[in-house]
């Protein structure tokens, strides 16, 4: 029998093929790190600004939130944390004892925020929007924000700033000794002590810290919507207490008295003769009022409209029918047996005076500023912010 012999070039050619292969994998991997390493920076990046993105737009909301709820002062403001302990820092006399810090994260009912850097996040506040209540003016949608912000994204009328202060750039110090050191987190202007006006611009090894302004409109817009609920109980309640809306108050009767027979204009805040409930109270019969309402001059702002039938005196007896009655347009029908409502009517535009004047230095819609029954449920634009709520429909 013939000895079959093994061709020596066949463990060559695999010799060669795995040669191949190992080189192939090789180039791969090195494939794989150069494109890992235009990539990977750009991603890390998006992800970083996605982690503090959602961590201002968390705090800017709790803050909003935290203006509509107080109990004694709608619209203001925690002071600043300036121990890094998570909780608003007590008044110092009328004031803040910083008008910047930290975050009062505790404060706010949040989470320990921090920004894609792993840094807790800063925060400063308006004077007007963080004085002790004791000694503080009235604060209403004519108070304005005292903060500006320059640079890439400017701002004004802010009343508040969340930043994300972002990594360490040129000589800051993060440690334990400086934690509570402005200086050593913002950068550009933003650390300066008691400024007013902050500073927005590209990141740069200099510069990176990142700003979410809250605006008056952005505020009122909510706190505005809780002051129209509170006025409307009350309003409500008068009703069923007494049968009636009372009159309106006169724009141009500063004493701010009902004004006999007028069904549209200010809130009032006393009775006179002619309107009262009880000749021995001249006040609210019946009901009381937050004591932040009249406090902080709402009365002056909040339009108020009752249907001829349903204020006092009132003949025939307020009801649901057409006649008499006020109309909302851009509301589902019936539309057209609404008994009162209430605008409240956000920042003054240029050329209309605070405290409103006229019904035109509060309201934009002339459907709401012509004086007769029909009023419209507007939309919010540049130049209209009048919100509607009916009291009763």
């Amino acid at each position: 029998m013939a000895r079959i012999v093994a061709s020596p070039q066949r463990p060559r050619a695999m010799q060669n093929g795995q040669a191949l292969l190992a080189l192939l994998v090789i180039l791969g991997i090195g494939f794989a790190a150069f494109i890992y390493g235009l990539v990977s920076p750009a991603s890390l990046t998006l992800e970083t600004d996605k982690i503090t993105n959602a961590a201002l737009a968390q705090a800017k909301e709790a803050l909003i939130g935290y203006a509509a709820r107080d109990s004694n002062r709608p619209g203001s403001l925690p002071c600043p944390d300036t121990n890094n302990n998570g909780s608003a820092q007590l008044f110092s006399g009328s004031y803040c004892p910083s008008e910047i810090g930290r975050l009062p994260w505790r404060t706010l009912g949040l989470p320990d925020l921090r920004d894609g850097g792993g840094e807790r996040l800063w925060y400063a506040v308006s004077r007007d929007f963080s004085r002790n209540p004791a000694g503080a003016p009235a604060l209403n949608t004519n108070t304005a924000g005292q903060l500006t912000i320059s640079g890439t994204a400017p701002a004004n009328n802010v009343i508040a700033i969340v930043f994300a202060p972002g990594l360490v750039v040129g000589s800051q110090v993060q440690d334990t000794a400086n934690v509570n050191t402005v200086a050593n987190y913002l950068e550009g202007g933003n650390e300066t002590s008691g400024a007013t006006t902050f500073t927005t611009g590209a990141v740069s090894a200099t510069f990176n810290d990142k700003l979410l302004p809250i605006t008056t409109d952005a505020l009122f817009s909510v706190v505005e919507m809780r002051v129209a609920r509170e006025a409307r109980a009350v309003l409500q309640a008068f009703y069923s207490a007494n049968g009636f809306f009372p009159f309106a108050n006169a724009y141009s009767d500063t004493s701010y008295q009902c004004t006999n027979s007028q069904q549209s204009d200010r809130i009032p805040r006393f009775f006179t003769d002619n309107c009262k409930v009880d000749p021995a109270d001249p006040d609210w019969k019946g009901v009381t009022w937050p004591g932040w309402f009249f406090n902080n001059n709402w009365h002056q702002i909040v339009f108020y409209a009752v249907a001829q039938k349903c204020s006092k005196p009132s003949s025939p007896a307020c009801s649901h029918a057409a006649a008499g009655m006020l109309t909302v347009n851009n509301m589902p029908p019936p539309n057209n047996d609404i008994r009162a409502i209430i605008i409240t009517p956000g920042r003054g535009f240029a050329g209309q005076t605070r405290p409103c004047a006229a019904v035109t230095d509060c309201l934009e819609d002339s459907e709401n500023t012509n004086g007769d029954s029909v009023f419209v449920k507007s939309a919010i634009t540049s130049t209209v912010n009048d919100r509607l709520v009916v009291v009763a429909p």
